[in-house]
């Protein structure tokens, strides 16, 4: 180990980490934009040194990456936890600083609490391309006893005073990834998830930002921690004015118990800084997950279209049903066809049959394979649902296996959608599933599975009765990761009821989310603006749903749901064997057009449009090449002006000449102008970069629930 100078910078392209620290843990003395290469740290830390003011301890110490009650500090606490055999110091805790590892992209800070018999590394990293820092602890029991941890948080985050608001994402079934904009208060605010998967209610993440940042500028900084069960998230202002973000694993009580030698390791918790906006942060964020995170079989294959079965037929499986809507589907250009819940023994309803994995005979007396074998010949890939955590109590599998079962004694085991969740802790468990998810995949040559999680964890005790939410993520992680080294080429989806487990974690072992059960465009706007902030488009399914939305029971033109569906992991969620020959067609056109641009929205920079119109959504995605740039637009609402506000295009190459065109408008558009000399409805109209970044372009006026896509090519190129 290297000796310990007190000072440490780690840079990435736009971003710097100045760590500093006397004995104890490091602070982070800076975490913004990149500073000189010349810029002298012993200066910067010197005049960042902290007034002692009246009424106060006689050291004011900045927020350490691990702040401890051993060292006064009076804010929340980094870890909680205590070992029952040594007296009063085991509850406080005060690390000392053995040393520091620089390794490639960052450092790694090793200190040890000889008091409490404990090894703590904290590691730093910036990635030089994407510019997002992760951070991440692990701590070490090096006594001959055991510690038990109540709360042990990933290195806390220290932004500067001048942010003062956050951004925080709430939400439920159908309605996921709402965003609220509010002030940093004075003292602490919690939010916290207790519900076993990653939640529709608490996304883990939140956004830094002042009052003057929006998506075009402003300073900004967006924090995720990579976790697919329960959490916490602690923002606090103390009374010096300091912020501290902490993120970590939420624990029952009794769940975490170190033995001697044993580790414990915090999730990574993710952050980008942008001193450019709020988009400039997500691509941040997108470039990290293309790179580091998402793992797709083939990153060259593009994302292909999808049919999914469930709101066509529902549970009514039939042969000849299916074979006419797989015809259907490779009519309009699909490329994927997936069966959905229904298809295994026994189910024809959702009270019953959750692990049972095997064809039901009754509607599939040859097994899946003639369906299977249907679809592969019409040139698109099958796909399964299955929800394989989950088991029915009326099910072959919970008659014999009752034990199976998460629960606590003799506490009544409480379903959800008629249904308990298996202990994949249980190596029994995890051995049935794999064996049998894995013969399917063998026998039908499924390329996808679609793999559904429908029952927050209420009680989830073992069979020992203790608390065990840690340990079933992380096997649901070492089952997915069996599954994809065993059928390298398989794409997994990750659903729970709609956006109910999205999170980095999960999407290092699965290829994309199921964004949300509600297919109504309306809501799905608002869904995938916020969805935008933390992942990219390329993993967001979204599907264009039928006239009538079941979940919320809106009517929608077909033109308009296209439209919400355009951009990202686009598919096909209604039945086409029922929908008129017109919307067939608006489909199939949408279709040919998501194909012709995928690769623009699902490797270019990707920004949100917002105007002074709330009801005006949209998202842009200029080409890596910067030559090329596609625009959706939405009106979910009635707008609030007569006339759209001008929207700015970024991104694009200031000095090139390219041509603005209508790619498509919704339906009712043309209506709602009485002329339509806007030359976009024409040949378009040749503008250079600077000027749509700066001044922007005028949109046509729009009735509510209508909307356009443009297009933005080089302008040599024909219209």
């Amino acid at each position: 180990m290297a000796n310990t100078p007190g000072i440490v910078r780690v840079d990435g392209r736009e971003t710097t980490l100045v760590f500093v620290w006397e004995d104890g843990v490091p602070a982070l003395a800076w975490h913004g934009s990149r500073l000189a290469a010349a810029a002298d740290l012993a200066s910067l830390v010197e005049s960042q040194r902290r007034p002692v003011l009246h009424a106060s301890l006689d050291a004011n110490e900045a927020i350490s990456l691990h702040p401890e009650i051993g060292r006064g500090f009076l804010g929340h606490p980094a870890m909680i936890g205590n070992r029952g055999s040594i007296s009063a110091p085991g509850w406080a805790g005060r690390f000392r600083m053995l040393g520091y590892d620089r390794i490639e992209d960052g450092v790694v800070f090793n200190l040890a609490d000889e008091e409490r018999a404990l090894f703590l590394a904290i590691t730093c990293r910036i990635d030089a391309q994407s510019d997002v820092a992760t951070f991440t602890k692990r701590l070490v029991n090096t006594g001959d006893t055991p510690f038990d941890v109540d709360w042990l948080a990933a290195p806390a985050i220290t932004p500067g005073q001048e942010y003062d608001q956050h951004l925080s994402f709430h939400g439920r079934w159908c309605a996921e990834f709402d965003i609220e904009r509010a002030a940093i208060p004075l003292g602490l605010t919690k939010r916290e998830n207790r519900r076993g998967r990653t939640s529709h209610e608490a996304f883990p993440g939140i956004v830094l930002l002042t009052g003057n940042t929006n998506d075009n500028q402003g300073a900004c900084m967006g924090l995720h921690l990579g976790w697919s069960g329960n959490h916490r998230i602690i923002l606090e202002r103390m009374p010096t004015g300091d912020i501290q973000i902490q993120a970590g694993v939420l624990l029952f009580s009794g769940e975490m118990t170190l033995q001697p030698g044993e580790a414990l390791e915090t999730p990574p918790l993710y952050v980008a800084h942008s001193a450019h906006g709020l988009n400039a942060m997500s691509q941040k964020l997108h470039a990290h997950v293309r790179a580091h995170v998402l793992k797709l079989p083939d990153p060259a294959k593009p994302r292909p279209v999808t049919v999914n079965t469930w709101e066509a037929i529902y549970f009514a499986h039939d042969h000849s049903a299916l074979v006419e809507l797989a015809n259907a589907a490779a009519d309009i250009g699909a490329e994927r066809f997936v069966l959905d819940d229904g298809w295994f023994r026994g189910r024809n309803d959702d009270t019953s049959s959750l692990g049972d994995w095997y064809p039901d005979e009754a509607k599939y007396p040859d097994g899946l394979e003639p369906i299977a074998s249907h679809v592969r010949s019409l040139g698109m890939e099958f796909g399964l649902w299955v929800e394989p955590e989950m088991v029915n109590p009326r099910s072959r599998l919970f008659e014999e296996h009752p034990d199976w079962a998460l629960g606590l004694g003799q506490y009544p085991k409480l379903t959800g959608r008629n249904q308990l969740v298996l202990d994949l802790a249980n190596p029994l468990v995890s051995d049935y599933l794999f064996e049998r998810i894995g013969k399917l995949v063998d026998d039908h040559q499924i390329a996808y599975l679609k793999w559904d999680m429908n029952r927050d964890l209420v009680l989830p005790g073992d069979r020992n009765g203790k608390p065990t939410v840690v340990r079933q993520t992380q096997a649901l992680y070492a089952l997915l990761d069996r599954l994809l080294a065993a059928f390298p080429k398989l794409e997994i989806e990750s659903c729970a009821s709609g956006g109910g487990r999205v999170d980095y974690g999960i999407l290092q072992r699965t290829h994309r989310f199921w964004t949300s059960d509600s297919n109504d465009a309306v809501e799905r706007m608002k869904i995938q603006t916020g969805f935008s902030y933390f992942l990219p488009p390329e993993v967001m399914g979204a599907h264009i749903g039928p006239q009538w939305s079941h979940t919320s029971g809106r009517g929608l033109h077909a033109g308009f749901r296209v439209l919400a569906a355009s951009y990202g992991h686009m598919g096909v969620e209604a039945d086409l064997r029922k929908m008129p020959d017109s919307e067939r067609e608006t489909i199939r056109d949408a279709i040919a057009r998501y194909k012709a641009d995928r690769e623009i929205w699902h490797t270019g920079l990707f920004s949100r449009i917002r105007t002074i119109d709330p009801q005006l959504l949209g998202a842009a995605a200029i080409s890596a090449d910067r030559k090329r740039g596609r625009l959706v637009l939405t009106q979910l609402d009635r707008p609030r002006s007569t006339v759209p506000p001008r929207v700015t295009i970024g991104g694009l190459d200031p000095n090139m000449q390219y041509r603005v065109t209508m790619q498509f408008a919704s339906e009712m558009v043309r209506k709602a102008n009485r002329t339509h000399d806007n030359p976009l409805w024409g040949e378009g109209y040749v503008v250079d970069g600077s000027t749509l970044a700066i001044v922007g372009i005028t949109l046509p006026a729009l009735y509510a629930q209508t909307g356009l896509a443009i297009a933005i090519n080089p302008a040599g190129e024909a219209a």
